[in-house]
């Protein structure tokens, strides 16, 4: 690695991701819901994101919210032309993209500047030297200002105490193994393995790592060596992010994981007590994290703002507006947690559910629901709408009902083109929720047949499957690739029928297309 890279690993591509967690509207709401102000991410003039990797989550935040002026900084000259290149395409005019470091930022960053109302960082905490840590609390300390919020995530204490000589283990041996960092991954995972079958003891004194191990088969290998290879690997207590950014005058708001601020699906009963007792915030979440053994935390912090009074909170809440970003029929009631599996009452959820699939509605809709008012009122209403929120079935919408829906669906006319050629980006701008909805490869087709007009069922099969052949792919179907092409065409046709009558009306709603 050269000197510019700071043992960050550069070599390689950063996996392609969009996390709802960095968007204004995502941020605000996670705000209110914790009784907070969201200052200035419900309106937001101007963003900052800071290590953007790829640049996809951040160009489609920027097509989602074109009020809004974006700027994003990474140091990595290839995740830097991959982002300009997807905003040039789409023609964004509300987006700025940097090649530059932290320090960089820095140093450029003037004393009061304070023209940010938000600034973003996801998972670049854990891999960034010391040095890059003081230039993030510098650029908060100039730049960000009163009122407004930082949104950062981290790998966390006390879940991955027991990962970390895993990581180094794989780090030496990347020492030692020539070519790329995705291929030194690939020869670390298969050590892990070999090591947890011939007696190692750290793996009988470490049960839970197997699970761990067994996973790692399975993803991106690009991903794996950004995670696990990089020289700066930085394992945070909250405590420690607390302290960082109060030299910058943040103090802690909430988690983004909207579950984690819900303790009665986040902390184990015996423990609610002792939580609820916790005056000082960041006792409190030190004790949250220990309660549910947290890896990762996504922390959001604030410059100068207060709690709102009970009668600003309901205000607030009351104009919020929702939609369902699924297919009614596809909606779960049962959400993954920080203890395990949540299960939702139907008789409230589905109520809940029903209404948003006819139409976005505002929180106070929601609320003054027969179903909602007899379970508990307001109180029912927030957790319902939380939680549907948390597992990415509903998204908050934007304030601004007039935004321009025209440069999110450029993006998505230009991944649904990429899709034709080979790459996939699986995510879709959706301008209405200034957010974005994941998209697999089968809808991302079906949605290119639908821009070329193919817009009944047999013409959209006959479209894919002959796209596919292109690409040297076939279609799956219960786990098995489908060979022959009377039953690809037949299969797609079945899926082409679902998308137009159930996906599609949702994307329109969104705004999607």
């Amino acid at each position: 690695m050269t000197a510019w890279t700071e043992g960050y690993v550069s070599d390689i591509p950063y996996a392609l991701g969009f996390y709802r967690e960095t968007t204004p509207n995502h941020l605000a709401f996670a705000a209110a819901c914790v009784g907070a102000n969201p200052g200035g991410a419900l309106a937001p003039k101007r963003v900052l994101e800071l290590g953007f990797g790829m640049g996809l989550g951040f160009v489609l935040a920027a097509a989602a919210n074109p009020a809004t002026h974006f700027e994003g900084v990474d140091f990595n000259p290839q995740h830097v032309a991959h982002a300009r290149g997807l905003a040039d395409a789409a023609g964004l005019q509300n987006i700025v993209i940097a090649e530059a470091s932290f320090q960089d930022v820095a140093r450029e960053a003037q004393e009061g500047q304070h023209d940010l109302d938000l600034i973003v960082l996801h998972g670049i905490l854990t891999w960034v030297s010391a040095e890059a840590h003081m230039a993030i609390v510098e650029i908060a300390r100039k730049r960000l200002k009163p009122g407004g919020l930082l949104y950062v995530s981290y790998n966390a204490m006390p879940g991955w105490a027991h990962v970390l000589p895993l990581q180094r283990l794989m780090r030496e041996n990347a020492k030692r193994v020539s070519g790329r960092s995705d291929q030194q991954t690939v020869s670390g995972i298969e050590l892990v393995k070999a090591l947890s079958t011939e007696g190692a003891r750290y793996f009988d004194a470490n049960p839970n790592l197997a699970q761990r191990v067994e996973k790692l088969s399975g993803m991106d290998p690009n991903y794996l060596a950004h995670e696990y290879l990089n020289a700066n690997w930085f394992i945070f207590h909250v405590a420690d992010v607390a302290d960082m950014f109060g030299k910058a005058k943040l103090g802690y708001l909430g988690s983004a994981t909207l579950s984690e601020n819900i303790d009665v699906v986040s902390v184990p009963e015996g423990m609610r007590q002792r939580v609820a007792a916790a005056t000082d915030p960041i006792w409190r979440e030190t004790l949250r994290d220990y309660a549910s053994n947290k890896q990762f935390r996504r922390d959001i912090y604030a410059r100068g703002l207060t709690a709102l009074t009970s009668p600003e909170s309901r205000s607030l809440l009351g104009k919020m507006r929702f939609a369902l970003a699924v297919p009614r029929n596809k909606v779960t009631f049962k959400f993954s947690g920080a203890l395990g599996e949540i299960a939702g009452n139907e008789g409230v959820y589905g109520p809940v559910a029903d209404l948003l699939s006819t139409r976005i509605s505002s929180f106070a809709e929601i609320a003054t629901l027969p179903a909602v008012e007899g379970a508990g009122g307001w109180g029912t209403a927030l957790q319902t709408v939380a939680l549907l929120v948390h597992s990415g079935q509903v998204l908050p919408i934007s304030a601004n009902a007039d935004s321009d829906l025209k440069p999110a669906q450029r993006i998505n006319r230009i991944i649904a083109d990429k899709i034709l050629q080979g790459r996939t980006y699986g995510f879709l701008a959706a301008p209405l929720a200034g957010s974005a909805i994941q998209v697999g490869t089968l809808d991302l087709l079906m949605f290119a047949a639908q821009l070329a007009e193919k817009a009944e069922p047999d013409a959209m099969a006959r479209y894919v499957v002959g796209a596919m052949r292109q690409l040297g792919r076939n279609p799956i179907k219960d786990g098995v690739a489908v060979t022959n092409e009377a039953e690809q065409i037949a299969h797609v046709r079945e899926n082409a029928a679902t998308f137009l009558s159930e996906q599609l009306p949702v994307w329109r709603r969104l705004g999607v297309i």
